[in-house]
């Protein structure tokens, strides 16, 4: 196993008690995780969006690839689906953020990450990620627009192909 790997079932444990994980004991954790259990509140509550509920895992270490990242989501998303239910995890680095939701689609959570990791406090990241991720909405009145000239360029290139053809 990596020893700089997180330890995966330190960090299970840690989000089945409270939602919220860490994988360094640091003296800092206490007051960072207040914050993190309010944050958590308010996006299970639904002030800040529909991804909820919600864990997230702060790591203290720069240097997995934002794919470890995702996988070790998914991960502790399954692996706590029976004691917490999380719909949506969430795994911060220093230089990377990752997330996974089953509510969510993927550019939600693309949307929720960048948000995230453009928030220097990690609370108001989790806040930002949820407002974010609700945001999002595709643009239908757009959407349908371009789909109505697409059908009538091809009905107008059918009439004149079928007129020079007489």
């Amino acid at each position: 196993m990596d020893p700089s790997a997180p330890n995966f079932d330190s960090l299970r444990a840690q989000l089945i008690d409270d939602a919220v994980a860490f994988d360094t004991d640091n003296p800092a954790n206490l007051a960072l995780e207040a914050d993190l259990l309010g944050a958590v509140a308010d996006v299970n509550a639904g002030e800040a969006g529909p991804a909820g509920p919600v864990g997230i895992v702060v790591l203290g270490q720069a240097g997995q690839p934002a794919g470890a990242l995702r996988d070790l989501a998914q991960d502790l998303k399954d692996a706590t689906a029976t004691e917490a239910g999380f719909d949506t995890v969430i795994v911060r680095s220093p230089a990377a953020t990752a997330a996974v939701s089953d509510s969510l689609t993927r550019a939600q959570v693309e949307k929720g990450q960048y948000a995230l990791i453009s928030e220097p406090n990690h609370a108001a990241g989790v806040r930002a990620f949820a407002a974010e991720a609700d945001a999002f909405t595709i643009p239908w009145a757009l959407v349908t627009a371009i789909l109505l000239v697409l059908v009538a360029v091809a009905a107008g290139v059918s009439f004149f192909f079928a007129k020079s053809n007489d």
